[in-house]
């Protein structure tokens, strides 16, 4: 997957989020920073922008995932493609 395209920060989010791979589905904000490469600060703004204009939704604190997927978060697994 191609993250450092010409998309904008927040469809980068919404790819990883979409992906069908074993690190997408719902991620955590430490999750986005790493696969990103972006401060935690940057991230959380972002996330609850999308938040706010209803891109995302929030499953628990600091978690999101795309709207309408069903997949739940699991902690233990690696999110991020390293």
């Amino acid at each position: 997957m191609t993250l450092y395209s010409t998309n904008g920060t927040g469809e980068r989010i919404l790819k990883i989020l979409k992906s069908t791979k074993e690190y997408g589905g719902p991620q955590s904000v430490d999750d986005v920073c790493k696969s990103l490469s972006m401060t935690n600060r940057n991230a959380r703004s972002i996330l609850s922008r999308m938040y706010k204009k209803e891109k995302i939704e929030r499953i628990g604190k600091g978690i999101y995932r795309v709207k309408g997927d069903t997949r739940e978060y699991n902690p233990d697994m690696s999110h991020y493609e390293e």
